[in-house]
């Protein structure tokens, strides 16, 4: 059966949109983008790590990623 999450999604701007997400769908949200998943958490936690030891590099924007 397919859970609905009670969403408000409207434009800001030009290449801007917010989403407003009640309290109690969050939880919902973030499992519903894959951010519980064990896989996320281990890459969440090494990223805290290299943050934490100073191995960070500062970007302006992700696409900067795609470059290298």
């Amino acid at each position: 059966m397919a859970n609905y999450l009670n969403t408000e999604v409207s434009k800001t701007n030009a290449g801007k949109i917010r989403i407003e997400i009640d309290k109690e769908d969050f939880e919902s949200f973030c499992n519903a983008c894959g951010l519980f998943r064990e896989e996320f958490i281990k890459y969440l936690e090494k990223s805290e790590q290299d943050h934490r030891e100073g191995r960070i590099t500062e970007r302006e924007s992700l696409y900067g990623l795609m470059d290298e």
